[in-house]
C-alpha cells in the first residue's frame, strides 16, 4: 500500500447509493477496529487502565476538538508508568472481539468481499488481537506503535506512517486517505462507532453505525444502518431471498 497519500484528499463519491444491485456489486468493506470489531475501545480502555489520572482530561480536549487525535494520544502515552509486559499482554489478552465477527468474514470470502481495517490505533494492539482471535489474514493500516523495555517497565514509541497533514479531523491515521487508496474512489461499505469515523461515514455509500458515531449521523443527517454485532450486519448484508429495500424495511434501521 502506497504510504503517500493525496493532501488533496478530493475523494467525493455519490453519497448513500444503496439500492440492491449497487451493495451486491460493492467488494470493499472498509472497518474500524476498537470498539467495532473489539467490543470496548482498546485505546481507551488502556488509558483507563495504566495511565494517571490526567490522561481523561486530555481526552476530553480531543472530544471537545481542541486537540487532534495525534496529539491526544502522544500526551495519552506519557501518562503510562511502571506498566510491565505482564500486564500489557494480560490485558490485550482480556479483549474480546464482537459477537458475529468470525462468521462475518467467513461469509464475506465467501462471496469475494474485501475486508479492510482503517484505523486510528495502534498497530501493537491490532496484530495482537487478531492474531490471537485467529484473524492476522487481514489487512490493517493504523498508526505504529513501538513497545520498548526499560529497567523492567515498557516505553512507547508511536509514529504515524499514514498521517495526512490536511485530514479534516486532525487524525494520525487519516481514515478517508485511506479510503480514497484502497477504493481507487469506488464505492464502499463502512462500519464504525466513534469520534475518529466522523468524516469517511458521510463519504460511504453504505454505514454502518453505532455509540457516537450514531449520534453523530442522527445529528447531520447522515444515513446509515444501526448495529450492535457482526451477526446484524450479516443479516442485512448476506441474508438470502431479501432485497435491499426489503431489508430496510424490515429493520426499520436505516436512519437520516
Amino acid at each position: 500500500m502506497n504510504k503517500n497519500f493525496d493532501n488533496k484528499n478530493t475523494f467525493n463519491p455519490a453519497k448513500n447509493s444503496t439500492s440492491g444491485s449497487t451493495v451486491n456489486k460493492i467488494n470493499t468493506i472498509l472497518l474500524d477496529f476498537d470498539g467495532t470489531i473489539t467490543k470496548q475501545d482498546t485505546v481507551a480502555s488502556f488509558f483507563m487502565q495504566f495511565g494517571e489520572e490526567n490522561w481523561m482530561e486530555i481526552e476530553k480536549d480531543w472530544i471537545d476538538g481542541k486537540i487532534g487525535s495525534k496529539e491526544c494520544m502522544l500526551l495519552q502515552l506519557d501518562t503510562i508508568k511502571h506498566l510491565t509486559e505482564e500486564k500489557l499482554y494480560n490485558f490485550l489478552n482480556s479483549i474480546e472481539i464482537q459477537d458475529g465477527f468470525i462468521e462475518f468474514c467467513t461469509e464475506a470470502k465467501k462471496r469475494r468481499k474485501e475486508i479492510t481495517i482503517i484505523s486510528d490505533g495502534f498497530d501493537f494492539f491490532i496484530s495482537y488481537i487478531l492474531k490471537k482471535e485467529k484473524s492476522d489474514h487481514i489487512k490493517f493500516y493504523t498508526n505504529h506503535l513501538e513497545v520498548l523495555k526499560k529497567d523492567n517497565f515498557l516505553k512507547f514509541n508511536l509514529t504515524f506512517p499514514y498521517e495526512n497533514k490536511n485530514c479534516t479531523s486532525g487524525l494520525g491515521s487519516c481514515k478517508c486517505a485511506h479510503a480514497k487508496v484502497i477504493t481507487k474512489d469506488e464505492n464502499f461499505i463502512y462500519a464504525g462507532d466513534g469520534l475518529s469515523d466522523r468524516c469517511i461515514a458521510s463519504k460511504a455509500h453504505l454505514l454502518f453505525a453505532k455509540n457516537s458515531l450514531k449520534k453523530h449521523c442522527l445529528k447531520n443527517n447522515i444515513k446509515f444502518v444501526e448495529f450492535e454485532d457482526f451477526f446484524q450486519i450479516s443479516d442485512y448484508l448476506f441474508k438470502e431471498g431479501t432485497t435491499e429495500d426489503a431489508r430496510v424495511e424490515t429493520k426499520g434501521a436505516f436512519r437520516g
